[in-house]
């Protein structure tokens, strides 16, 4: 998928006068992570909130609502888990988008 990207600070990356666009793929998947359900005001209920379920020990429900809400956003999802030291494995994507 491309699309405009945005730079570490989530702000529109800018070069040399112009949006840079670019493969989005693990932004978007970033993007569904961090964010809140309402903070997408287009999309009330889009966004996971990974912090919140980590917060609460509930990653059986956060591998839930990752694959859940990757799937309503038109990913294919091949697999997603939590190693035993906690690194959050996500192999999905647009397909060919």
């Amino acid at each position: 998928m491309k699309d405009i990207l945005l730079n570490k600070e989530t702000d529109l990356d800018i070069a040399a006068g112009d949006l840079v666009t670019g493969s989005s793929e693990l932004q978007q998947q970033e993007l569904l992570l961090i964010n809140n359900k309402g903070t997408i005001k287009e999309f009330p209920a889009t966004g996971i909130d990974a912090y919140g379920y980590l917060q609460d020990n509930n990653t059986t429900e956060l591998l839930y609502e990752i694959r859940r809400q990757f799937l309503a956003d038109g990913m294919e999802v091949v697999k997603i888990d939590i190693t035993g030291n906690g690194q959050l494995n996500i192999d999905a994507n647009y397909g060919n988008s």
